[in-house]
């Protein structure tokens, strides 16, 4: 490439053409944790998927960044959606955000439950019974380097106990029911073994990098 100033140079430093400048770059965003949802259409009738989103308070992105989702309140919005849809960080900010299709997210309904790019702490996500059962959700995971690692999906209502990542029906607690939450009893029944805060296997699932980094893929399955 033509570097004008290579004349003035030579005049100055009395020698050949100078080097082409290198350019410096300017500064990088980071991408964050790539989040994308998928629908499996094989065992369902439907071409598109109805969508549901409940944001975190202290989520950084918020249903007015997503121009694809009608928002329903400060914190909520919906969105119907054909086989994937990605949903947009602005350019690595914190997601706090709950999941549902077909139904709002909320008593009856099976959650995805996501949380990545937190500055201070790992990406976690994982698949709520806790309010009720509506579909079957999985979440695949994908660290920076390594693995995938699949959370759920649920075999059904109940079953649940031995899969990574799902919180049983019912077990706001992980190992217990703590309260009457929408009609679901009080009780242990169908939950995880150990204890609130060593549950076996875990309920939630965290991410390899601190800070956010990978996919995670949300699909709702027949």
């Amino acid at each position: 490439m033509h570097n004008p100033l290579a004349p003035l140079c030579a005049v100055i430093l009395g020698c050949g053409p100078c080097p082409t400048p290198t350019p410096i770059p300017g500064p990088v965003t980071p991408a964050g944790t790539k989040v994308t949802l998928a629908v499996a259409q094989i065992g369902f009738a439907a071409t598109s998927t109805p969508v549901y989103f409940s944001f975190g308070s202290d989520s950084k992105v918020l249903p007015t960044d997503w121009p694809f989702c009608s928002v329903t309140a400060p914190l909520n919005c919906n969105a119907t959606m054909t086989g994937e849809l990605e949903l947009p960080t602005q350019g690595g900010k914190y997601l706090n955000v709950t999941v549902a299709f077909n139904a709002p997210v909320g008593c009856g309904s099976t959650k995805a439950e996501i949380n990545v790019n937190n500055p201070a702490w790992y990406d976690t996500m994982d698949v709520s019974l806790v309010d009720g059962f509506s579909n079957k959700i999985a979440i695949e995971y994908t660290p920076p380097v390594g693995a995938k690692t699949l959370i759920g999906p649920p075999l059904g209502q109940t079953g649940n106990e031995n899969l990574l990542g799902v919180y049983p029906y019912g077990c706001d607690l992980c190992v217990a029911n703590s309260a009457a939450t929408c009609g679901i009893p009080v009780g242990p029944a169908g939950c995880k073994a150990g204890t609130q805060y060593a549950p076996v296997p875990p309920c939630q699932y965290q991410g390899a990098v601190k800070g956010g980094g990978g996919s995670v893929v949300v699909m709702l399955v027949p």
